[in-house]
């Protein structure tokens, strides 16, 4: 402290040494301009005279200012860019986590049974499962016989009533009573069940109905005559004992899986519910073995990536907060308190718990160490061990996610909002009877509004938020896995948050500073001017004067040069 001090006194004292003899320098010039228009030997220059004064006047009022302004046009340029490099930090990992490319990735044996993807923000870890394929869903499609081109049918209508659903009525009149017709009013109902009309080369047309995939997706169709002399309406029916109508050429069918002895079904060929982490897609039947993939180089990639990203910003931090030296002056923020806080955040990265549990949660475990003057460094052979060893637990430090175990409370803050852990909330009731909820967490309680509650500050769960819902248990598990993306998006919310962000706070204040130069510029420009205006009047006064003293003094000097002649 004593060494900042003394060379910011030292920089301060020649700073002002070097303005005042700037300024006694002007002045000097000035003055000397000043006398010269008055010993001018024909006559007084008034005009010089008049600017020297004002150049004077202005420089005393004006350079300070100008000089705030210059600091603070630096400030606002170093605040902004530091801010805006910290967001781009953030998103840039962000971006990178959410493209899945440093998740572990569930592999199939065999894609033509079963494509897999990793759900975002679901831990996967190891994953051995045998899943056997026994059917895939199916969509109820039939078919009418073959009408010849041009034929038209009876009104009336036809009646079409998905499984378990209300009957869809499609009236059938003059302006429709064709094939290509008849599919269009059907589709246009929008009721689940698609029409289409095969043409074939004779110009003959076949119409083709399909569902939904889905057992419950299954539909019939009914046709009634209310007119004659065309094709009658029950040549389309199908289903409900109808016959001599349209035939079954696919039928409604769910998609069926056995998971490790235990069978699970679904009206679609996409199971995302049945294995955590895992989006299971169908694509035939049969027999397949799921795995999982960590991405070590990928991983490997990005901790290197982050490091290089996370110096910078740093070094850009640094520079601007730097103090003078004698190979240069002090940076734009030097002392602000708003850097120091950002900068204290940023270090704390390293050693922050990324995840809840796991062997390796914190960036110093996997190789990431911090050097005297704040950077980082990767020691690389310590995180190709620990990607060897612990691949799973190095893979979830990339990834946010937050699970409660019970289905009736329900986690409502965003995903990374709050710091990594296993939390027990008890004393859960749900809000009754225009009350409130209740529940604690490590032992404080929850502040609470109707069905929703949310850690106090200083419970050491900040940020969480949970909705208690009727029938919640009185006791409850949360576990937030933060990531580093959640961590790194959390301090750069914290610094840039509109309402309360440090960051923000200072923009503010340099914002509100500039402004207030600028209308103190404003105020000594209309000071100058008014001096100048008051010189002009009293030197336009005073030449008045002495061109009248002029005149006496030729007409003196006229009389005593013809006294003189008249004595002589």
């Amino acid at each position: 402290m004593t060494t900042t001090s003394a060379t910011s006194g030292s920089t301060a004292a020649s700073t002002s040494t070097t303005s005042s003899s700037s300024s006694t320098s002007t002045n000097a010039s000035l003055g000397q301009s000043i006398l010269s228009g008055l010993n001018a030997g024909a006559g007084i220059d008034t005009d010089n005279i008049i600017t020297s004064l004002t150049a004077a006047q202005k420089a005393s009022l004006e350079d300070g200012i100008t000089a705030k302004q210059a600091t603070n046009t630096a400030q606002l340029s170093a605040e902004g860019s530091i801010a805006s490099d910290l967001l781009t930090f953030s998103q840039s990992l962000q971006t990178l986590i959410n493209g899945g490319s440093l998740q572990v990735q569930p592999v199939s044996s065999n894609a033509n049974v079963m494509k897999v993807t990793a759900k975002a923000g679901v831990p996967l870890g190891d994953l051995t499962s045998t899943i056997h394929v026994d059917a895939l869903a199916q969509a109820q499609s039939i078919k009418s016989t073959t009408f010849a081109s041009g034929q038209t049918f009876n009104t009336g209508t036809l009646t079409l009533t998905v499984s378990g659903g209300s009957p869809i009525t499609i009236n059938v009149d003059s302006s429709n009573n064709t094939v290509a017709g008849i599919a269009q009013a059907i589709n246009a109902q929008g009721g689940g069940v698609t029409a289409n009309v095969v043409t074939a080369a004779d110009g003959s047309s076949t119409l083709v109905l399909k569902g939904k995939t889905g057992a419950a997706q299954a539909f019939t169709v009914s046709g009634s005559d209310t007119g004659t002399g065309g094709q009658s309406l029950s040549s389309l029916s199908y289903g409900g004992g109808a016959t001599g109508g349209m035939t079954l050429t696919t039928a409604a069918q769910d998609a069926s899986i056995t998971v490790d002895g235990v069978t699970v079904t679904r009206p679609s060929n996409s199971f995302d519910d049945v294995i955590p982490g895992v989006s299971m897609t169908l694509t035939g039947t049969g027999d397949v073995s799921l795995s999982s993939s960590v991405p070590t180089d990928a991983i490997n990639e990005a901790v290197n990536d982050f490091v290089t990203a996370y110096n910078s910003l740093m070094g850009e931090i640094t520079t601007a907060t730097a103090a003078a030296s004698s190979t240069g002056a002090a940076g734009a923020l030097y002392g602000n308190t708003s850097m120091r806080q950002l900068k204290d955040q940023l270090s704390k990265l390293t050693t922050t718990a990324l995840t809840a549990t796991g062997s390796v949660r914190t960036l110093a475990e996997l190789g990431v160490g911090t050097n005297l003057d704040g950077t980082l460094t990767v020691d690389q052979t310590k995180l190709s061990k620990m990607l060897t060893s612990y691949p799973n637990d190095v893979a979830a430090m990339f990834q946010t996610s937050q699970s409660s175990s019970s289905g009736q409370v329900l986690i409502t803050n965003a995903a990374g909002a709050a710091a990594s852990g296993v939390y027990t909330i008890s004393g859960i009731t749900p809000a009754l009877n225009g009350g409130n909820a209740t529940g604690s967490v490590n032992g404080k309680p929850m502040n609470a509004s109707s069905w929703n509650l949310t850690a106090p500050v200083g419970s050491g769960a900040d940020g969480l938020a949970l909705q208690i819902l009727s029938g919640a248990p009185g006791t409850v598990t949360i576990t937030v896995n933060q990531g580093l993306g959640g961590v790194l998006q959390t301090l750069a919310n914290a610094m840039t948050n509109s309402s309360n962000g440090v960051l923000t706070a200072l923009n503010k204040s340099l914002t509100t500073q500039k402004s207030s130069l600028a209308d103190a510029l404003a105020k000594a420009d209309t000071q100058v001017q008014v001096y100048h205006d008051r010189l002009v009047s009293q030197f336009t006064t005073m030449n008045t004067l002495v061109s009248g003293y002029k005149a006496t003094q030729s007409y003196l000097t006229q009389q005593v040069d013809l006294w003189t002649k008249s004595t002589s």
